[in-house]
């Protein structure tokens, strides 16, 4: 096994997406879906059509987009880190406004403002001003016994306290002696604590809880995801987890189940539940956000998407697997054949094709760590074209940013109709994207 620090480098993280469908209203707006685009529709009952790309060889081709340049990338920053300091709430906090109209303080969004702020190119420390103080303040006034930091009654526990170790680590690089050391150590235990194991109370079998051994989810339903767990091992990660824990291991198990290969998924079984074969990854055993594929013999297959591979392959990765490893190459494999900048690859039908913009920023943001991870600064598709993935991927996202510096989803699914979410989501990718642009 190869050491992780190979391949993870000087990565950004995010909090990951939360699974709460809101409808916020939306206003000047400068991107728009095309038209066909925008009709929404009931989901297609072909599961298979959705990953054909994967399956036959066909690959998705991307129109020349208008060359970048670092300078172009940093003032979109600039504009967007602008108006998270310009939104900020007096203590602080950074937060969400729910369906009902209420706006909700939250440690989590706070903790992703703070690390779209502190991993930007300017790099802001606690010496540049409140902005990045109080929202300090604000985190560490969250810290719960146990070591965990997030609001009581409010859930989603795994991704707010995973997001703040990343807040603080970042505000600690460069430094000699880190100023956050204590409270990172805290919550990288109480993260570890949340995996679902032998040493869970109760206790989890590897065998008797396939669907769900191994892996860490909101800690609200005991229910784990592919989403929360790469959340919580890139919080592992940058907490400097002992490479030989049993949570990586056990980690390993939980995504093998989630992948869409029977010669490492005992979970997918031929009868019940079925293999699509193509090497990408759904949201937990049992369950797409895709598509779950009702088949003629009556068994069920989970359609691979963009999001859950991408961030699959990442904490594989974190997980002590190198490129090599075949679970790797196989998903890999699937992101080749499935690579666009578009929309989330796997989500959109014939159908609904509304549906391929359902946490499209979210998928951006996984979709630059990984490839980031994977230290390839161009990505070649199933067709053998080449692809400056930081470019496309910046000059995307410079094209949906809003007159007022802020980014949202017209397409408002798991929150990313939050403009605070959603352009600290930008933000972070951004600043993946001007890195990798240098290593082009």
């Amino acid at each position: 096994m190869k050491n992780r620090s190979e391949w993870t480098g000087r990565v950004t993280s995010l909090v990951a997406l939360l699974a709460i469908s809101t409808s916020i209203p939306l206003a000047g707006q400068t991107y728009h879906p095309p038209e066909d685009v925008k009709k929404e529709a009931p989901a297609a009952q072909d599961g298979a059509a959705k990953n054909g790309a994967a399956k036959d060889g066909a690959a998705r081709t991307e129109a020349p987009r208008p060359a970048v340049t670092a300078g172009d990338i940093k003032s979109a920053i600039d504009r967007g880190a602008n108006w998270l300091v310009d939104h900020q709430n007096p203590d602080g906090s950074f937060g969400l406004v729910l369906p009902e109209g209420k706006f909700i303080s939250d440690a989590g969004v706070t903790a992703l403002a703070l690390h779209a702020l502190a991993t930007c190119p300017r790099k802001y420390r606690e010496e540049d001003g409140p902005f990045i103080s109080k929202a300090v303040e604000y985190i560490l006034s969250q810290k719960r016994e146990g070591g965990g930091i997030y609001e009581e009654g409010q859930g989603l526990r795994n991704y707010k306290s995973s997001m703040a170790l990343l807040a603080f680590a970042a505000l600690d690089e460069g430094r000699p002696v880190k100023k956050y050391a204590d409270v990172v150590t805290e919550l990288r235990d109480y993260i570890a604590s949340l995996q679902l194991s032998e040493d869970s109370s109760p206790a989890y079998d590897p065998e008797g809880n396939r669907r769900a051994y191994g892996g860490i989810g909101y800690w609200g339903d005991r229910r784990p995801d592919v989403s929360n767990t790469q959340m919580a091992l890139e919080a592992l990660q940058a907490g400097d987890l002992a490479e030989d824990s049993e949570v990586f291991r056990r980690v390993q198990t939980f995504l093998a189940r989630c992948q869409n290969r029977t010669a490492s998924n005992d979970f997918l079984d031929g009868s019940e539940h079925r293999s699509t074969e193509d090497g990408g990854f759904f949201y937990y055993p049992g369950e797409s956000k895709a598509e779950n594929h009702k088949n003629p013999d009556g068994s069920v297959s989970y359609t691979s998407y963009g999001s859950m591979t991408y961030a699959a392959v990442k904490s594989l990765i974190y997980s002590g697997l190198d490129k090599d490893d075949a679970r790797v190459k196989a998903a890999v494999d699937w992101i080749r054949h499935n690579f666009t900048v578009k929309e989330n690859p796997g989500m959109a039908t014939p159908e609904s094709p509304a549906r391929g913009q359902m946490g499209v920023f979210y998928y951006y943001a996984v979709m630059a760590r990984t490839l980031e991870v994977l230290g390839e600064p161009t990505l070649v598709d199933g067709a053998g074209i080449s692809h400056a993935w930081a470019a496309e991927l910046a000059a995307e996202l410079l094209s949906r940013q809003r007159p007022d510096g802020t980014w949202t989803n017209p397409v408002d699914r798991w929150w990313e109709g939050d403009p605070a979410l959603v352009t600290a989501y930008a933000v972070q990718t951004l600043s993946i994207c001007v890195r990798n642009l240098k290593k082009e």
